[in-house]
């Protein structure tokens, strides 16, 4: 299927994370609203629960409309996700975007992506189990996993195995530019946390009007993470097919 980006000049934690950043720049804005729609199919079960009046619990109990949700949900999530990185691809490629064949195209491979993620789970949990190092291990090989399957056009058990070959003799640079990645976003979200409390003090209340705020300021960020690590992801798989 061709490479999913360019690849960088050398497989260095900063040229990965330059690469990422430099991508993400390029097709933040034709990719953004295809994340806020995967951001808003990941809250639905949340926002259900919530106008419910019901006290959220991650660990439930929950009803059986709100787990319909939580499964659609990733769904839509790995449907929405794969369209955005097939056009993140294509901007990079300087082809014609193309919404709708964006979305047949990931919606082909959604039944792999699905397979896949079930295994990714039940293999991760698995390796976190056996003293926790395989279950990271995997972890930092699963990150190229969407490229492989829409690109590499494999199987769900091809894929896994492809993303263990090519992450493998690069897994610590991977390993350490996501650890980055991840910080930088902690410390993004820490800064809207420390924004939208300072306009929950200006309201003087936690009312509606700051309900409002606070959910289009999650999709907000939430749709703008899930851009750069779709980047990130992107262009650690094209530095591992163009070594390989």
């Amino acid at each position: 299927m061709g490479r999913s980006s360019p690849p960088p000049r050398t497989l260095s934690v900063q040229v990965l994370l330059e690469n990422a950043a430099q991508l993400f720049r390029a097709t933040v804005l034709k990719c953004l609203p295809l994340a806020m729609l995967a951001g808003l199919a990941n809250m639905l079960p949340v926002l259900y629960w919530q106008a419910g009046g019901h006290p959220m619990n991650v660990f439930g109990p929950h009803d059986a409309t709100y787990d319909g949700l939580s499964v659609g949900g990733i769904v839509l999530d790995l449907w929405l996700v794969g369209t955005l990185m097939l056009r993140q691809r294509a901007m990079v490629q300087g082809a014609p975007l193309a919404l709708r064949d964006e979305l047949v195209g990931a919606l082909r491979r959604l039944p792999v992506m699905l397979l896949c993620w079930i295994l990714v789970v039940a293999s991760t949990m698995l390796g976190l189990l056996l003293l926790i190092v395989p279950g990271l291990f995997l972890f930092v090989c699963y990150l190229v996993l969407l490229p492989v399957v829409l690109f590499d056009g494999a199987g769900p058990y091809a894929a896994l195995v492809r993303c263990v070959q090519l992450v493998r003799p690069h897994w610590w640079q991977y390993c350490a530019a996501f650890v980055i990645a991840l910080f930088l976003v902690v410390i993004f979200a820490f800064v809207l946390i420390l924004f939208v409390s300072l306009i929950e003090q200006l309201l003087l209340d936690s009312g509606p009007a700051f309900e409002a705020i606070w959910a289009a300021s999650s999709i907000g960020v939430a749709a703008l993470v899930m851009c750069f690590l779709c980047a990130l992801v992107l262009v650690l798989h094209s530095a591992a097919s163009n070594s390989a």
